[in-house]
């Protein structure tokens, strides 16, 4: 006989029971409901352990405030949250307050998000904190002329500056490389990619990258500094062609093919793209203030700075993004207006302080950059810089047909990396997208 046969049993047991109830809440909540007489608001998010304990530090002052109603927690990674959302939509089970990002909102927004139109109007307290929100945190969340969503927290795309790795290729080339100036432009940025881009042991191999090839998203900022657009301002017609379009997309092919200051795949083998600029595989690559909270939590704290998105003939810009916390349709009324005094109270100022001391992201509100920056090193700090950047951010072009779009530009982008007969050139990949049977059918020819 087994003497730890039925406490092993139980493991299972206790283990499986977490995993069956993800699995089958809906199940659970469409025999099992609960209505607005129980208190109860269910609220679905993703996130990192950080962003647990800061969900629920604004969850415990909600409940205080309002002890008749309780928040009903249901944290997910990212991956396969937006897959786990499409099922509650599609069972009419989705949670009564839904976190979530930009870019997917449109397509979603108006079958599945309240309007807030009157909540915002009857509200005073919440219309002075949305006008303190960034410019572009207003306008995320608007769908077809009304509010569909609370902006809360966000941030732009910069160039992280790994300054370890600045030291190595200093000293393997025996010169001063200085970290590039406010207002540098595309061709200081290849220059100083290839002086990053070192041999360091002499053995014909690079050792030390000058960049991460940034996937075609966060490339988007060069785009815009070469001077060219995907759609025009009503977002409805095809406009990423021309000479403004193959030069951004040259340059994309030259970091890896002419200049070689990107890996190859096989290069950085065992690392994803965090891990390798973290490590000094790459010495600059694009990331957000979410890869700030990460660095600050590693050796690279102190040895790390970033620059702002180098200056084209279509001047400097970085993209922005925003989350945000939408009302689910079919909530029932009461259930509504508590859910509404939820979202307002993830915009006070006790919410945004939450937000900014982690480094999260940038807070929706602009009263609270500057606790953001002090909670980053104040001035001169990567904090400071990504609320400095807000100021030329540009909201990436957010459609209905935004999912359909990213997918042809993603696969099109990618082949002017390949070697051999399937790597495309520029003109080629800029033809490919102009005749693309999705992007044809979403913006025309």
């Amino acid at each position: 006989m087994n003497p730890h046969g039925g406490r092993g049993r139980w493991a299972v047991v206790l283990l499986s029971a977490p995993v069956a109830l993800w699995l089958f809440s809906d199940t659970i909540h469409h025999y099992v409901p609960t209505d607005a007489a129980t208190g109860s608001l269910r609220f679905s998010y993703w996130g990192s352990i950080d962003d647990k304990h800061m969900w629920d530090e604004i969850i415990t002052r909600f409940e205080s405030s309002e002890p008749q109603w309780r928040i009903q927690a249901e944290w997910l990674p990212l991956y396969g949250y937006a897959t786990k959302l499409d099922q509650q939509f599609v069972a009419e089970e989705a949670p009564d307050i839904i976190l979530f990002q930009d870019e997917p909102f449109p397509s979603r927004a108006s079958e599945q998000f309240t309007i807030l139109d009157d909540f915002l109007a009857g509200d005073s307290g919440a219309r002075r904190m949305f006008e303190d929100c960034w410019p572009t945190a207003r306008t995320s969340f608007m769908h077809n002329g009304s509010l569909r969503g609370l902006p809360i927290m966000g941030g732009n795309v910069l160039v992280f500056l790994n300054l370890d790795a600045f030291d190595r290729a200093a000293r393997a080339r025996g010169e001063a490389i200085e970290l590039p100036a406010n207002h540098w432009t595309l061709d200081d940025f290849v220059s100083l990619a290839v002086k990053l881009t070192v041999d360091l042991d002499g053995d014909g191999r690079t050792d030390q990258f000058g960049f991460m090839q940034p996937q075609w998203v966060y490339y988007l900022p060069f785009i815009w500094s070469h001077g060219a657009t995907l759609l025009d301002e009503s977002l409805t017609r095809w406009t990423f062609t021309g000479p403004e379009a193959i030069a951004s997309l040259s340059m994309f092919a030259d970091l890896r093919h002419r200049w070689r200051v990107t890996p190859l795949p096989s290069e950085y083998a065992g690392q994803n793209f965090d891990t390798a600029f973290l490590s000094g595989r790459v010495a600059m690559c694009m990331n957000g203030p979410w890869f700030e909270q990460f660095l600050m939590q590693t050796g690279l704290k102190l040895r790390h700075c970033v620059a702002p998105i180098p200056r084209g003939p279509g001047g400097s810009a970085t993209r922005v993004t925003w989350d945000g916390l939408c009302i689910y349709d079919k909530s029932s009324p009461g259930k509504k207006e508590a859910a509404w005094r939820f979202l307002k109270s993830a915009l006070s100022d006790s919410a945004q302080s939450s937000i900014a001391d982690r480094l999260r992201a940038v807070p929706a509100r602009m009263s609270a950059a500057e606790r953001f920056v002090r909670a980053g090193g104040g001035q001169g700090s990567p904090a400071a810089k990504f609320v400095e950047a807000m100021n030329t951010g540009r909201m990436q072009p957010i459609t209905e047909q935004w999912e359909t779009m990213s997918r042809p530009i993603a696969r099109h982008v990618t082949s002017l990396l390949f070697d051999g007969p399937a790597r495309r050139t520029p003109e080629q990949v800029v033809e490919a997208l102009r005749t693309d049977v999705d992007i044809q059918r979403c913006f025309g020819k």
